[in-house]
């Protein structure tokens, strides 16, 4: 995790330099992004070493950001010219219901495609293992509840759109 961390934190510096110096603040905001990435990567990996399959909610409050899209969210405005604003960093870090729903389906989605294989790798639990432990269904049940979530994640960034945010729709 460390060199991983290092190594992102580097290619960031090399991104700063590209920035005007009146956009350079950007990247602090993506550092936090990164940090709190690498924190939730090495609760996944605490959870994976010590065989602990948390509840569903547990799982996706982690998994949502480990599935990376907050902070790539924000590495995206990083080099969004004039468009990325402060108030733009402030209303994406804030992790807005159309990041969360975004999250959501990217995180559902993932798991339910892949869960076998990673049941035979020896990965942290999946949703869908999460799923079947918690409420006592087979992996088949647990699929279709999950993908209610990712109906109502759908809806939630159908709203969302239709809303004004802080953020510019581009």
């Amino acid at each position: 995790m460390k060199d991983y961390y290092l190594k992102l934190i580097n290619n960031f510096e090399e991104m700063k330099h590209e920035l005007a110096p009146e956009e350079k603040y950007r990247m602090l905001y993506l550092k936090e992004e990164i940090k709190t990435l690498a924190r939730f990567y090495f609760e996944e990996s605490k959870w994976g070493v010590e065989g602990y399959v948390p509840t569903v909610e547990e799982h996706l409050q982690v998994s949502m950001i480990t599935i990376a899209y907050p902070m790539l969210a924000c590495g995206s405005f990083a080099g969004m010219g004039d468009v990325a604003t402060k108030d733009a960093f402030e209303w994406v870090t804030s992790y807005p219901t159309i990041l969360k729903a975004s999250s959501i389906i990217c995180r559902i989605m993932d798991d339910i495609n892949s869960h076998e294989l990673e049941q035979e790798r020896g990965h942290t639990a999946s949703t869908v293992e999460c799923y079947v432990k918690q409420y006592g269904t087979d992996a088949n049940e647990a699929c279709k509840k999950l993908q209610v979530l990712v109906q109502d994640a759908w809806k939630d960034i159908n709203e969302e759109c239709l809303n004004p945010t802080a953020a510019p729709m581009p």
